[in-house]
């Protein structure tokens, strides 16, 4: 088994914590003034996208690892 099976999802948090941190760079040097209420439904449904693509991708290397034998 390949030692990269959990890559797309780390992949998914590195890129949300980025992110999430500019975002509160941005808001804290007064540059964007953002809401909680807005903010939190946002790293919800990113998180969720991270899990789904984490899960499609490991779906697709099973079967293509299937395939390939």
């Amino acid at each position: 088994m390949s030692s990269d099976v959990g890559a797309p999802a780390t992949l998914g948090a590195g890129v949300l914590f980025v992110l999430a941190g500019t975002a509160l760079l941005l808001q804290e040097l007064d540059l964007v003034a953002l809401r909680w209420n807005y903010l939190l439904p946002i790293i919800v449904v990113a998180v969720g996208v991270a899990v789904l693509f984490s899960a499609l991708w490991q779906a697709h290397r099973a079967s293509g690892e299937t395939l390939d034998r």
